[in-house]
């Protein structure tokens, strides 16, 4: 066997085993796997950009071939819709010197397209109403969650308040789904990125550009943003959820915004990575801090944070 072919194939096997074995996580482990989830697009990110497009594809092949003989073809269908886009279309991009937040947001774009029109196609197919079948699966997802937390002995006053507090999550997430589908495939995008950021010494195909520090949307985005606030006083209640997807999708990108100039003076005041994994910590069960990060992210259009402030004499 020539050695270019002997190399690709070692390279599929290796990162073919790696992705069956975190997206098999990410079906069968509750919360722990969702983690695998958002890992598994990597190992064929890593061989596209360290040994060529055709390698990458093949990893992709080779999980596609396992997942569709072990789950069937809807399991080689969601790790597709899931990570296969990704996987091709991200180190792409990268390869190209696109830019790091541009390779995400078009990475995402393809993918959100893709995924709009597969599901699109199902529901045809079925003839069905797409909303109605979506809410219906939300829906029966939060009854199994009660259902197991009454059976773990979950009663009274603590279980009303639990199916009460459920029922309201249920409902929010029925008319946010469409934003959080998006928010979830760029977390993704952004996770991998990141980790061939980490790699980059390795894979001679890898160029990104720019520091994460330095990240800044748009300036005309904070015009949507505001348009899609007012939109919500609006009393209809479809032009309310279109606003409201618009809203979360927006506050998630200036969020990443003010992070980034938190980072920046972290990193400015040498922080101690102590204090920063404390501060990210509290950052995953505080939802005010989130919420004071995306307001940090959106006045920075105004206030120029991490731009140089000249010292003045006294």
């Amino acid at each position: 066997m020539p050695n270019g072919m002997k190399e690709l194939l070692l390279n599929t096997i290796r990162g073919g085993a790696a992705t069956v074995a975190l997206f098999l996580a990410y079906l069968t482990i509750p919360m722990i796997g969702l983690v695998g989830g958002a890992l598994a697009p990597f190992p064929a990110i890593y061989y596209a950009l360290k040994a060529g497009r055709w390698a990458g594809i093949a990893v992709i092949a080779f999980s596609v071939a396992v997942f569709a003989g072990v789950g069937g073809i809807s399991n080689a269908a969601l790790y597709l819709l899931q990570c296969g886009v990704v996987s091709v279309a991200l180190p792409e991009f990268i390869r190209r010197g696109t830019g790091t937040a541009r390779s995400i947001g078009s990475t995402v774009a393809i993918q959100v397209v893709l995924v709009a029109i597969c599901v699109a196609i199902f529901a045809m197919s079925r003839g069905i109403n797409l909303n109605a079948y979506l809410v219906k699966g939300i829906q029966a997802s939060i009854g199994q969650t009660i259902q197991l937390y009454e059976k773990s002995g979950l009663k009274g006053e603590e279980l009303k308040a639990f199916q009460s507090a459920m029922a309201g999550a249920g409902e929010l997430i029925s008319r946010i789904y469409p934003s959080l589908i998006i928010v979830v495939l760029a977390t993704i995008a952004g996770i991998n990125t990141l980790l061939v950021k980490r790699f980059e010494v390795k894979l001679p195909d890898a160029k990104l550009a720019g520091d994460f520090k330095s990240f800044r949307n748009p300036e005309p985005l904070v015009w949507i943003l505001i348009a899609a606030g007012f939109t919500m006083l609006i009393n209809s209640p479809p032009v309310q959820q279109v606003a409201l997807n618009i809203l979360i999708v927006l506050s998630s990108l200036y969020f990443l915004q003010g992070l980034a100039v938190i980072t920046h003076y972290f990193d400015r005041f040498a922080v101690s990575g102590f204090l920063r994994t404390l501060f990210y910590l509290f950052l995953l069960v505080t939802q005010f801090l989130v919420v004071v990060v995306a307001i940090i992210g959106i006045f920075d259009l105004w206030g120029d944070f991490r731009a140089p402030r000249e010292q003045q004499n006294l």
